[in-house]
């Protein structure tokens, strides 16, 4: 008898540990009724633009939730609101632009309880184009040089021509200006239709201060020749990815441009 007691004690115990997984059953036995928070994956794109010449401020963003429109999303500025428009598009304009003076602005997102971050961006100081050449405003066979005040808080500058008729319809010549210098010569291709042969008329010339990374496609139309490229994304946090910047448009000056056979 004593020789089976080890076994009938392993019985009972195999018994009560069955028992016991029965009752209580473990991760291995049916799914868990835990469920991780729903993330998604956040697109945001945009941009504010101060125009001196026009004095207006515009500021415009896209917000995608996995290539989702977020019509009913909250998207501030300096703590005002833009208007969902269309396509994925928010939108606010305000007159007179000196309501924004330069500094740091707060970008909130908010897309009900399901995201919500703030991020950062700078509006650069007010300047002014301070010389042109050929002073008499008629380029003749001369290369047409600008020279403008430095912009507090910039981190670029671009330089644009435009014919008068054409400014702010996605046409006109632009470049960035190298080592953020404050003098810089258009090509004669700026007023060029094809080739190099000039095409005449009055020409506005402006100077962009910018900041980070704007939007170029929604820029587009708001600045009055769009601006070279788009530079690469700033914004790369958790669930959300994109890019926003500032811009800073001086008051246009003017060159009158002719045919040189």
């Amino acid at each position: 008898m004593k020789l089976r007691q080890p076994t009938i004690v392993l019985g009972l115990m195999a018994a009560l540990v069955i028992a016991l997984l029965t009752a209580y059953p473990g991760c291995d036995s049916h799914p868990s009724r835990y469920q991780p928070p729903e993330t998604f994956a956040y697109r945001f794109e945009g941009t504010a633009i101060k125009d001196m010449d026009l004095d207006f401020m515009y500021v415009a963003a896209t917000l995608l939730r996995d290539d989702s429109s977020r019509p009913e999303a909250d998207i501030r500025f300096g703590g005002d609101s833009l208007a969902y428009i269309e396509d994925s598009t928010f939108f606010r304009a305000v007159l007179p632009s000196g309501d924004y003076p330069a500094g740091d602005y707060e970008i909130e997102i908010k897309d009900s309880t399901l995201f919500s971050d703030t991020l950062m961006s700078h509006l650069p100081g007010n300047f002014a184009i301070t010389w042109v050449f050929p002073d008499t405003r008629d380029k003749g066979a001369r290369t047409v040089r600008l020279q403008w005040s430095p912009s507090a808080g910039t981190e670029g500058y671009v330089i644009a021509a435009v014919k008068r008729d054409l400014a702010y319809t996605g046409t006109g010549f632009s470049q960035y200006v190298p080592f953020q210098s404050t003098l810089e010569a258009f090509p004669d291709s700026a007023f060029a239709a094809t080739g190099t042969e000039a095409d005449s008329g009055w020409y506005y010339l402006y100077v962009y201060s910018f900041t980070a990374s704007a939007d170029s496609g929604l820029s587009e139309g708001l600045v009055p020749v769009p601006m070279p490229s788009q530079l690469p994304d700033n914004i790369a946090v958790a669930d959300l990815q994109g890019h926003f910047g500032c811009v800073v448009v001086t008051t246009r000056d003017s060159m009158h441009v002719a045919f040189q056979p």
